[in-house]
């Protein structure tokens, strides 16, 4: 069994727009929230990582602005687009 990139696997399916937007930013808020995981799990006992706290948070942020416009897109094309 060949393992694919997932970005890349993503963009060559047939699915539709917004689901490849909601996709990618499952992508996102995951990957901004490796570090701050790996911190938590691995980092010094009294450690403050506000810097991994911020870049999550960022992520999250981006990422539900995302999921929103890739909501917004498979609505428009369920009931507009026929």
């Amino acid at each position: 069994m060949k393992l694919k990139n997932p970005i890349a696997a993503i963009w060559a399916s047939d699915a539709s727009r917004g689901l490849k937007i909601i996709a990618y930013s499952l992508v996102v808020v995951f990957a901004t929230s490796l570090p701050f995981i790996a911190y938590v799990a691995f980092g010094p006992e009294g450690g403050n990582p506000v810097g991994l706290g911020l870049l999550f948070a960022c992520g999250a942020m981006v990422a539900h602005v995302g999921f929103f416009v890739g909501l917004s897109m498979l609505i428009w094309d369920h009931y507009f687009r026929k």
